[in-house]
């Protein structure tokens, strides 16, 4: 007798073995796959990574030879640094989708807040408190009595440092760490990261943008307003005309060289090569600084102690900052994108605009060096720290997706009816 069930059953085990079969291919196939060799591995892991590896090694070659940087040093090298960098960030700027933002306008207004007034304000007010030593001038002695006349209201004149035993460093650490803290956030490491998080994209670049415009104007009115220079009289007027000319006029300049159709094929075509200068733009700054100061002997009552209560100090206010914008993108009832942007964004700080700063300032290079160092290692920590944060979040994105999908599978079994019939051979129709 001709039975249905039978042909059923037997076309299932057909299609169970050619299901096996496919796998077994699939298998074999990626079995097959060839490796990447451990060469290119490493070229992509040095790629990835060019910043933090190419810091550390400088700083630390600066410190041990500091002849190549401080003979750069003689020359306007710094300047060129600059306006380079602010050309490549103008040239990659791309204001496309920055009306997007607008839709999150609460998150962007509290965000340009936070950033451009609120982390200044904690993060140079708390360093205020910090034990670093006290500073020494110039040893100006007659040659009969030994005597050392008072530099302190001639600071701008030597700038050389002799530390009072203290265990974070000298005096030019606390006037680093409270310059880092009073400018905006990063140009572009922030949005890459905000991006690989899952964040609001649109969201990120806008503040980004608009906060590093606004910092040209903002920042000497806030080093006048929240630091003091011991013997140093800051020209703030000099100091804005000096950021237009060398942050704001560059950046303006990329962003219009970008509408040139050729210009921007260029740029797309060798992204990674342009990516490359600029990091080697930024990097020889704080190495030109660092060597001057080693040159001139600065580094020498420094101790490794310092440099760790450096991290933990830089450690414990970037986890406090991070602290403070999550509550404040929970009180604000943010979606799960833009808290994202909002706690990344809000708790960077730009290397690239702080040694800017700090380079302008009417000191001379062996005290810059010293200004810088503590900076590097704060810069570098918190790019640390948040690239865990954010394969946290892209890893729990990930498992959402999943789950999620796996749910939607679900319920697609559940709408199909199940048809047994007595010799307990399962026939699937589908409802649909």
């Amino acid at each position: 007798m001709w039975d249905p069930f039978a042909i059923s059953q037997s076309k299932m085990a057909s299609d169970s073995d050619i299901l096996t079969n496919d796998l077994e291919e699939e298998q074999e196939v990626s079995v097959t796959l060839p490796k990447v060799p451990l060469y290119k591995r490493a070229l992509n892991f040095l790629f990835k990574n060019y910043l933090p590896i190419g810091l550390i090694f400088l700083v630390f070659f600066g410190i041990l030879v500091p002849a190549p940087g401080v003979f750069l040093s003689k020359y306007p090298t710094h300047y060129i640094c600059i306006v380079g960098l602010f050309l490549h960030s103008g040239i990659k700027l791309r204001t496309g989708e920055i009306k997007d933002a607008f839709r999150a306008y609460k998150a962007l207004l509290l965000q340009i807040i936070i950033i451009m007034f609120l982390t200044p304000l904690i993060g140079v007010k708390l360093t205020e408190l910090l034990p670093f030593g006290g500073r020494v001038e110039k040893d100006f002695s007659n040659g009969q009595n030994g005597t050392m006349n008072s530099t302190r209201e001639k600071m701008n004149d030597s700038h050389v440092e002799k530390t009072v035993h203290s265990v974070l460093g000298p005096e030019a650490f606390r006037t680093g760490i409270q310059m880092y803290f009073i400018v905006p956030c990063t140009i572009s490491a922030g949005v890459v990261l905000v991006g690989q998080a899952g964040g609001n994209a649109a969201l990120a670049l806008m503040t980004t943008v608009i906060c590093n415009l606004m910092a040209v104007f903002t920042v000497p009115l806030m080093i006048k307003w929240l630091m003091s220079f011991e013997g140093v009289k800051i020209d703030i007027v000099q100091l804005l005309i000096k950021l237009i000319l060398t942050v704001l006029v560059p950046l303006l300049v990329g962003k219009a060289l970008r509408f040139i159709p050729h210009v921007r094929y260029f740029v797309k075509q060798n992204t990674n090569i342009l990516k490359c200068i600029s990091v080697t733009l930024l990097i020889m700054i704080p190495w030109m600084k660092v060597s001057l100061s080693s040159h001139h002997g600065a580094f020498k009552d420094i101790n490794i102690a310092g440099a760790f209560a450096i991290l933990a100090y830089g450690l414990a206010l970037h986890l406090g900052f991070l602290i403070i914008n999550y509550g404040c993108s929970v009180l604000l009832r943010l979606e799960q994108a833009e808290t994202k942007a909002f706690v990344i964004l809000s708790s960077q700080k730009s290397l690239i605009v702080a040694v800017t700063v700090l380079s302008l300032l009417p000191f001379d290079g062996a005290f810059q060096g010293l200004l810088t160092l503590p900076i590097v290692i704060i810069h570098l920590e918190i790019l640390v720290v948040d690239a865990f944060i954010v394969t946290y979040w892209h890893n729990r994105t990930e498992q959402n997706i999943a789950r999620n999908k796996e749910v939607r599978t679900n319920r697609e079994e559940l709408s199909k009816t199940k048809i047994v019939n007595e010799n307990g051979i399962a026939i699937h129709v589908s409802t649909v």
